[in-house]
């Protein structure tokens, strides 16, 4: 046999084992990719059904947490609107005409007074509780209260203060203290 016929042999048999390992390969990949075709189903399958089975559940409760979110959103407004009607009460008693707005002050100082001697403390907006009015008090009361020069943030009314004790009598006291008592009524006169 000569070198070229070696060579050719050699060559021949090498491209028929290189088809061969090809064949070999291709069918291994063929089979790989059933194998993991098959996997993908499978997962794809099993996700599919998982889904099918919890989604009435992941709607049941999105449903719940929008039906939460709605009341939420009730609550805060009819909270809004209560706290808005306690405000305008208030509105209505800073605004109280000055004849009603001195007597309904002298009828909560009459109550306030333990001693007679306690220090008067009104508003910064102040327009009806001041000296004059105190000394009237105090004359048709046998008092002596004495009025503070200093100011506080209160809308109305006033504060009494005896030594260590403050008897507050703000506006904005006795409504917050009337809404305690009253708050039930008022959501269900504005709710019903």
């Amino acid at each position: 046999m000569a070198l070229a016929d070696i060579k050719a042999k050699i060559k021949a048999d090498s491209q028929a084992q290189i088809k061969a390992l090809e064949a070999e390969n291709d069918a291994k990949v063929l089979e790989i990719s059933r194998k993991v075709n098959a996997e993908i189903k499978a997962v794809q399958d099993s996700y599919a059904a998982r889904l099918a089975k919890e989604e009435p559940e992941v709607l049941r409760r999105r449903e719940i947490v929008a039906e939460l979110d709605a009341k939420r959103i009730d609550l805060g407004v009819r909270q809004q609107l209560v706290g808005e009607a306690f405000e305008a009460s208030l509105k209505q008693m800073v605004e109280m005409a000055p004849d009603k707005y001195v007597k309904f002050a002298d009828r909560l100082m009459k109550e306030a007074v333990r001693t007679g001697h306690e220090v008067v403390f009104v508003g910064t907006n102040e327009k009806h509780l001041d000296q004059r009015w105190l000394d009237g008090y105090n004359a048709s009361h046998n008092t002596s209260l004495t009025l503070s020069p200093e100011k506080l943030a209160i809308r109305g009314g006033f504060i009494l203060r005896d030594d260590k004790i403050d008897t507050n009598c703000s506006w904005e006291m006795l409504i917050a203290d009337a809404r305690a008592d009253i708050e039930t009524e008022v959501v269900k006169r504005l709710f019903a």
